[in-house]
């Protein structure tokens, strides 16, 4: 029994469009994840007063702030915004924007052992409420 030729025509066009969309080279196969390395994600943007040290937590969309030194930040001391979520996979999130009297840094980045929870630590060096803000952007 012969193939038919609409057959045969047909597989040589599904062929040829994977040829033509496949990269040339390692640099074109390399552009695209480098375009989406830059993309933003998501982001949390948090404003608040803090006595002593806080930790500032996000899982998903869900934040909370936890004195971990000092007073704990009452919700009308601190307001804050997500955009996106933070994925329930390992990911790299980074500070930007960062104001306030005192230090503000990541003490956990999202991965499976901490159930994908970014973590940052807002510590006041000075007596009484200092206000801090931050953007976690991933």
């Amino acid at each position: 029994m012969k193939p038919s030729t609409g057959f045969i025509a047909a597989a040589l066009l599904c062929l040829s469009a994977t040829t033509l969309a496949l990269p040339a080279t390692a640099e074109e196969a390399a552009q695209p994840a480098a375009a989406t390395a830059n993309v933003r994600q998501g982001n949390l943007v948090w404003r608040g007063e803090v006595d002593g040290t806080v930790d500032v937590s996000l899982r998903h969309r869900t934040v909370r702030a936890t004195a971990v030194f000092g007073r704990s930040v009452r919700r009308e001391h601190q307001h804050f915004r997500v955009t996106g979520f933070l994925p329930a996979r390992d990911a790299v999130v980074r500070l930007e924007n960062v104001e306030g009297q005192g230090t503000v840094e990541i003490t956990q980045q999202p991965d499976s052992s901490n159930n994908f929870t970014a973590i940052v630590r807002l510590t006041n060096s000075q007596p009484g409420r200092q206000e801090f803000h931050f953007t976690l952007a991933w």
